[in-house]
């Protein structure tokens, strides 16, 4: 592998043995997490924050039900959820949070049971 480091010496560019380019080994790598405690606090904030913008919009449009909130809610947990999904290794609270999807389906299928006499003639 060529190396061509610039004048200030931080930034290195390497090319590829295959020929097929160069790239550079100043790019910043992915973030590593620490502990599950910090990719937590981040889950939680986006979490809470999605429920009260929901709550606030369902208000706003006069469409809030409680059925209604927990639908979108539960939509936006399975959305940040997966965002915030661990790469490396399973922290302990990601378990736990399996748990509160599992108990989210089971009471979002109980929701629909009961709409189904509406939706059936």
């Amino acid at each position: 592998m060529h190396e061509n480091s610039t004048s200030d010496g931080e930034e290195t560019e390497r090319i590829a043995p295959d020929g097929s380019g160069g790239y550079r080994t100043a790019t910043p790598k992915r973030q590593q997490w620490s502990d599950g405690g910090e990719r937590f606090r981040i889950f939680a904030v986006a979490q809470a924050a999605a429920m009260v913008l929901l709550g606030v919009a369902l208000f706003a449009m006069e469409m809030w039900t409680p059925e209604l909130y927990f639908v979108v809610s539960f939509l936006a947990l399975l959305a940040i959820r997966t965002v915030l999904a661990p790469t490396d290794r399973i922290p302990a609270w990601w378990s736990r949070l399996n748990w509160v999807v599992r108990t989210g389906f089971v009471v979002f299928g109980y929701l629909v049971l009961r709409q189904l006499p509406v939706l059936l003639p």
